[in-house]
Protein backbone atom coordinates (compact mmCIF):
# COMPACT_ATOMS: atom_id res chain seq x y z
CA UNK A 1 0.00 0.00 0.00
CA UNK A 2 1.17 3.53 -0.82
CA UNK A 3 -0.39 6.42 1.03
CA UNK A 4 0.52 9.98 1.91
CA UNK A 5 1.69 11.74 5.07
CA UNK A 6 -0.90 14.35 6.09
CA UNK A 7 1.79 17.05 6.29
CA UNK A 8 2.46 16.51 2.57
CA UNK A 9 -1.12 17.36 1.54
CA UNK A 10 -1.51 20.86 0.04
CA UNK A 11 -3.37 23.03 2.55
CA UNK A 12 -3.18 20.37 5.26
CA UNK A 13 -2.82 22.94 8.05
CA UNK A 14 -6.44 24.00 7.43
CA UNK A 15 -7.84 20.46 7.17
CA UNK A 16 -9.74 18.41 9.69
CA UNK A 17 -8.90 14.72 9.85
CA UNK A 18 -11.88 13.85 7.68
CA UNK A 19 -10.94 16.52 5.13
CA UNK A 20 -7.39 15.13 5.02
CA UNK A 21 -8.71 11.64 4.32
CA UNK A 22 -10.84 13.01 1.47
CA UNK A 23 -7.83 14.92 0.09
CA UNK A 24 -5.74 11.75 0.14
CA UNK A 25 -8.47 9.89 -1.72
CA UNK A 26 -8.60 12.67 -4.34
CA UNK A 27 -4.89 12.08 -5.03
CA UNK A 28 -5.67 8.42 -5.79
CA UNK A 29 -3.44 7.04 -3.04
CA UNK A 30 -4.56 4.33 -0.66
CA UNK A 31 -3.79 5.68 2.78
CA UNK A 32 -3.39 8.73 5.00
CA UNK A 33 -0.69 8.83 7.68
CA UNK A 34 -1.31 11.30 10.49
CA UNK A 35 1.67 12.66 12.46
CA UNK A 36 -0.10 11.76 15.70
CA UNK A 37 -3.28 9.93 16.69
CA UNK A 38 -4.15 13.24 18.39
CA UNK A 39 -4.38 14.77 14.91
CA UNK A 40 -7.35 12.50 14.26
CA UNK A 41 -8.97 13.30 17.61
CA UNK A 42 -7.33 15.78 19.98
CA UNK A 43 -9.09 14.16 22.95
CA UNK A 44 -8.86 10.55 21.72
CA UNK A 45 -12.65 10.56 21.56
CA UNK A 46 -13.68 7.14 20.31
CA UNK A 47 -16.65 8.61 18.43
CA UNK A 48 -14.39 10.99 16.49
CA UNK A 49 -11.90 8.22 15.80
CA UNK A 50 -14.59 5.85 14.54
CA UNK A 51 -16.10 8.58 12.37
CA UNK A 52 -12.71 9.11 10.70
CA UNK A 53 -12.33 5.38 10.23
CA UNK A 54 -15.76 5.16 8.61
CA UNK A 55 -14.92 7.94 6.14
CA UNK A 56 -11.61 6.29 5.39
CA UNK A 57 -13.31 2.98 4.62
CA UNK A 58 -15.89 4.70 2.40
CA UNK A 59 -13.04 6.23 0.39
CA UNK A 60 -10.86 3.11 0.26
CA UNK A 61 -8.23 4.78 2.44
CA UNK A 62 -6.14 3.04 5.08
CA UNK A 63 -5.52 4.96 8.29
CA UNK A 64 -2.16 5.16 10.06
CA UNK A 65 -0.69 7.50 12.64
CA UNK A 66 2.23 8.34 14.86
CA UNK A 67 2.75 8.71 18.58
CA UNK A 68 4.82 11.90 18.49
CA UNK A 69 8.03 12.32 20.47
CA UNK A 70 9.30 9.85 23.05
CA UNK A 71 12.25 11.12 25.06
CA UNK A 72 12.24 11.55 28.87
CA UNK A 73 14.52 14.58 28.54
CA UNK A 74 12.08 16.37 26.22
CA UNK A 75 8.62 15.62 27.55
CA UNK A 76 7.68 19.24 26.77
CA UNK A 77 7.23 18.03 23.18
CA UNK A 78 4.56 15.61 24.39
CA UNK A 79 2.54 18.10 26.45
CA UNK A 80 -0.75 16.99 24.90
CA UNK A 81 -0.17 13.40 25.96
CA UNK A 82 0.88 14.41 29.44
CA UNK A 83 -2.35 16.35 29.80
CA UNK A 84 -4.39 13.34 28.70
CA UNK A 85 -2.59 11.29 31.34
CA UNK A 86 -3.26 13.89 34.08
CA UNK A 87 0.42 14.79 34.10
CA UNK A 88 1.65 11.21 33.65
CA UNK A 89 3.24 10.88 30.20
CA UNK A 90 3.13 7.07 30.12
CA UNK A 91 -0.51 7.07 31.15
CA UNK A 92 -1.25 9.43 28.27
CA UNK A 93 0.73 7.26 25.88
CA UNK A 94 -1.19 4.19 27.09
CA UNK A 95 -4.46 6.00 26.31
CA UNK A 96 -3.19 6.86 22.85
CA UNK A 97 -2.11 3.27 22.07
CA UNK A 98 -5.44 1.90 23.31
CA UNK A 99 -7.47 4.42 21.30
CA UNK A 100 -5.47 3.72 18.14
CA UNK A 101 -5.95 -0.03 18.59
CA UNK A 102 -9.72 0.54 18.82
CA UNK A 103 -9.73 1.69 15.18
CA UNK A 104 -7.22 -0.88 13.96
CA UNK A 105 -4.03 1.20 14.10
CA UNK A 106 -1.42 -1.01 15.74
CA UNK A 107 1.82 0.38 14.26
CA UNK A 108 2.65 3.88 15.48
CA UNK A 109 5.80 5.67 14.33
CA UNK A 110 7.66 8.04 16.63
CA UNK A 111 10.82 10.14 16.88
CA UNK A 112 13.24 10.43 19.77
CA UNK A 113 14.63 13.90 19.12
CA UNK A 114 15.76 16.70 16.86
CA UNK A 115 19.14 17.00 15.19
CA UNK A 116 20.38 19.63 17.65
CA UNK A 117 19.71 17.28 20.58
CA UNK A 118 22.41 14.92 19.37
CA UNK A 119 24.98 17.63 20.00
CA UNK A 120 23.47 18.98 23.23
CA UNK A 121 26.35 19.55 25.66
CA UNK A 122 24.07 19.63 28.71
CA UNK A 123 22.42 16.24 28.08
CA UNK A 124 24.72 13.75 26.31
CA UNK A 125 23.12 11.91 23.42
CA UNK A 126 24.06 8.57 25.00
CA UNK A 127 22.05 9.52 28.10
CA UNK A 128 19.03 10.43 25.98
CA UNK A 129 19.19 7.08 24.18
CA UNK A 130 19.62 5.14 27.41
CA UNK A 131 16.72 6.90 29.15
CA UNK A 132 14.42 6.48 26.14
CA UNK A 133 15.30 2.80 25.85
CA UNK A 134 14.50 2.29 29.54
CA UNK A 135 11.17 4.11 29.18
CA UNK A 136 10.21 2.04 26.14
CA UNK A 137 11.09 -1.16 28.01
CA UNK A 138 8.80 -0.11 30.87
CA UNK A 139 6.04 0.58 28.36
CA UNK A 140 6.42 -2.70 26.45
CA UNK A 141 3.71 -4.59 28.45
CA UNK A 142 1.11 -2.01 27.38
CA UNK A 143 2.03 -2.55 23.73
CA UNK A 144 1.80 -6.31 24.11
CA UNK A 145 -1.59 -5.98 25.78
CA UNK A 146 -2.98 -4.22 22.68
CA UNK A 147 -1.03 -6.17 20.05
CA UNK A 148 0.63 -2.89 19.08
CA UNK A 149 4.10 -1.79 18.08
CA UNK A 150 5.99 1.51 18.08
CA UNK A 151 8.12 2.24 15.03
CA UNK A 152 11.28 4.27 15.61
CA UNK A 153 11.75 6.57 12.63
CA UNK A 154 15.14 6.94 11.00
CA UNK A 155 15.04 10.62 11.81
CA UNK A 156 17.92 13.01 11.17
CA UNK A 157 19.39 12.81 14.69
CA UNK A 158 19.78 9.05 15.08
CA UNK A 159 21.85 6.39 13.30
CA UNK A 160 20.63 2.98 12.23
CA UNK A 161 23.31 1.43 14.46
CA UNK A 162 21.68 3.14 17.46
CA UNK A 163 18.20 2.20 16.29
CA UNK A 164 19.07 -1.48 16.03
CA UNK A 165 20.47 -1.44 19.56
CA UNK A 166 17.31 0.16 20.94
CA UNK A 167 15.05 -2.30 19.10
CA UNK A 168 17.00 -5.33 20.27
CA UNK A 169 16.94 -4.21 23.92
CA UNK A 170 13.22 -3.33 24.00
CA UNK A 171 12.13 -6.26 21.83
CA UNK A 172 11.25 -6.45 18.12
CA UNK A 173 7.74 -7.67 18.95
CA UNK A 174 6.88 -4.22 20.32
CA UNK A 175 9.45 -1.98 18.63
CA UNK A 176 10.19 -1.74 14.92
CA UNK A 177 11.53 0.76 12.39
CA UNK A 178 9.91 3.38 10.18
CA UNK A 179 12.50 3.62 7.41
CA UNK A 180 13.00 7.13 6.04
CA UNK A 181 15.99 6.90 3.66
CA UNK A 182 16.50 10.61 2.92
CA UNK A 183 17.28 11.12 6.62
CA UNK A 184 20.03 8.50 6.51
CA UNK A 185 22.11 10.88 4.41
CA UNK A 186 22.12 13.40 7.25
CA UNK A 187 23.93 10.86 9.41
CA UNK A 188 26.26 10.01 6.49
CA UNK A 189 24.92 6.50 6.08
CA UNK A 190 24.70 4.72 2.75
CA UNK A 191 20.91 4.29 2.32
CA UNK A 192 21.13 0.73 0.94
CA UNK A 193 23.64 -0.44 3.56
CA UNK A 194 21.59 1.19 6.31
CA UNK A 195 18.42 -0.46 5.03
CA UNK A 196 20.12 -3.83 5.21
CA UNK A 197 21.03 -3.10 8.86
CA UNK A 198 17.44 -2.43 9.90
CA UNK A 199 15.74 -4.71 7.37
CA UNK A 200 14.42 -7.31 9.86
CA UNK A 201 12.64 -4.58 11.81
CA UNK A 202 11.17 -2.36 9.07
CA UNK A 203 7.36 -2.07 9.10
CA UNK A 204 6.95 1.28 7.31
CA UNK A 205 8.79 3.19 4.57
CA UNK A 206 8.73 6.93 3.87
CA UNK A 207 9.10 7.93 0.21
CA UNK A 208 11.07 10.99 -0.87
CA UNK A 209 14.41 11.61 -2.58
CA UNK A 210 17.54 13.70 -2.22
CA UNK A 211 21.02 14.43 -3.44
CA UNK A 212 24.03 15.41 -1.39
CA UNK A 213 26.12 18.38 -2.52
CA UNK A 214 29.42 19.75 -1.28
CA UNK A 215 28.98 22.92 0.76
CA UNK A 216 31.41 25.33 2.38
CA UNK A 217 31.07 23.58 5.77
CA UNK A 218 30.96 20.01 4.39
CA UNK A 219 27.96 18.60 2.54
CA UNK A 220 24.28 19.40 2.45
CA UNK A 221 21.15 17.42 1.71
CA UNK A 222 19.18 18.71 -1.26
CA UNK A 223 15.62 17.40 -1.60
CA UNK A 224 14.29 16.09 -4.92
CA UNK A 225 11.09 14.41 -6.11
CA UNK A 226 10.98 10.65 -5.78
CA UNK A 227 13.09 9.00 -8.45
CA UNK A 228 15.08 12.13 -9.31
CA UNK A 229 17.61 12.05 -6.50
CA UNK A 230 20.32 9.61 -5.48
CA UNK A 231 18.38 7.16 -3.32
CA UNK A 232 18.45 3.66 -4.85
CA UNK A 233 14.75 3.06 -4.35
CA UNK A 234 14.62 -0.06 -6.49
CA UNK A 235 17.09 -1.86 -4.24
CA UNK A 236 15.63 -0.50 -0.99
CA UNK A 237 12.05 -1.45 -1.77
CA UNK A 238 13.17 -4.91 -2.88
CA UNK A 239 14.68 -5.35 0.60
CA UNK A 240 11.42 -4.43 2.38
CA UNK A 241 8.68 -5.32 -0.13
CA UNK A 242 5.89 -5.86 2.40
CA UNK A 243 6.22 -2.58 4.30
CA UNK A 244 3.51 0.06 3.72
CA UNK A 245 4.87 3.10 1.87
CA UNK A 246 4.12 6.72 2.73
CA UNK A 247 4.86 9.76 0.56
CA UNK A 248 6.52 12.44 2.68
CA UNK A 249 7.80 15.69 1.17
CA UNK A 250 10.52 16.60 3.67
CA UNK A 251 11.33 20.17 4.63
CA UNK A 252 14.57 20.07 6.63
CA UNK A 253 17.59 21.76 5.03
CA UNK A 254 20.67 20.33 6.70
CA UNK A 255 24.38 20.98 6.28
CA UNK A 256 26.67 18.33 7.76
CA UNK A 257 30.23 19.46 8.73
CA UNK A 258 31.71 16.13 7.70
CA UNK A 259 35.31 17.32 7.86
CA UNK A 260 35.04 18.53 11.47
CA UNK A 261 36.70 16.08 13.87
CA UNK A 262 34.41 16.88 16.80
CA UNK A 263 31.33 16.32 14.64
CA UNK A 264 32.69 13.00 13.42
CA UNK A 265 33.56 11.95 16.98
CA UNK A 266 29.88 12.31 17.91
CA UNK A 267 29.11 9.46 15.51
CA UNK A 268 31.59 6.70 16.40
CA UNK A 269 29.74 3.91 14.55
CA UNK A 270 30.19 5.50 11.12
CA UNK A 271 31.91 3.02 8.75
CA UNK A 272 34.62 4.51 6.56
CA UNK A 273 33.16 2.74 3.52
CA UNK A 274 29.79 4.48 4.00
CA UNK A 275 31.43 7.85 4.59
CA UNK A 276 33.25 7.32 1.29
CA UNK A 277 30.03 6.27 -0.45
CA UNK A 278 28.21 9.44 0.60
CA UNK A 279 31.19 11.62 -0.40
CA UNK A 280 31.13 9.90 -3.79
CA UNK A 281 27.45 10.81 -4.11
CA UNK A 282 28.35 14.46 -3.50
CA UNK A 283 31.13 14.27 -6.08
CA UNK A 284 28.75 12.83 -8.67
CA UNK A 285 26.16 15.54 -8.00
CA UNK A 286 28.71 18.23 -8.82
CA UNK A 287 27.62 21.86 -8.80
CA UNK A 288 24.83 21.80 -11.36
CA UNK A 289 21.90 24.16 -10.64
CA UNK A 290 19.31 22.73 -8.26
CA UNK A 291 15.96 22.70 -10.08
CA UNK A 292 13.76 22.33 -6.99
CA UNK A 293 13.02 25.16 -4.57
CA UNK A 294 14.01 23.81 -1.16
CA UNK A 295 11.66 26.29 0.53
CA UNK A 296 8.64 24.92 -1.38
CA UNK A 297 8.50 21.18 -0.65
CA UNK A 298 5.01 20.66 -2.08
CA UNK A 299 6.26 21.53 -5.57
CA UNK A 300 7.78 18.03 -5.50
CA UNK A 301 4.46 16.31 -4.82
CA UNK A 302 3.12 15.98 -8.40
CA UNK A 303 6.28 14.36 -9.85
CA UNK A 304 6.50 12.16 -6.75
CA UNK A 305 2.95 10.92 -7.25
CA UNK A 306 3.82 10.16 -10.87
CA UNK A 307 6.91 8.23 -9.75
CA UNK A 308 4.80 6.21 -7.29
CA UNK A 309 2.63 5.02 -10.17
CA UNK A 310 5.79 3.85 -11.94
CA UNK A 311 6.97 2.01 -8.80
CA UNK A 312 3.65 0.20 -8.48
CA UNK A 313 3.32 -0.73 -12.14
Amino acid sequence: MTGIFKLSLPGEDRMSAIEAIAAAAALDVRGCLFPNVLDISATLDIGELQAALAVAKENGIGLAAGAGWINPFHLDRAARLQALGDGDYLAGLARLVAAAAEIGIHDLFFMISLIEDRFDRTVPWSDQLQATTALLSRFAPVLRQHGSRLLLKTHEEITTFEIVRVVEVVGPDVLGVALDPVNLLVRIEDPVAATRRVQPYVHQVHLDDAQVRFAEQGIRRVLYPLGQGQIDWQTILALVPEAPRWIETHRGRFVMPVFDRAWLAAQPDMPLCEFAAVMAMAARAGSRPIPWDQAAPLTRLAPTLEAVLHLES
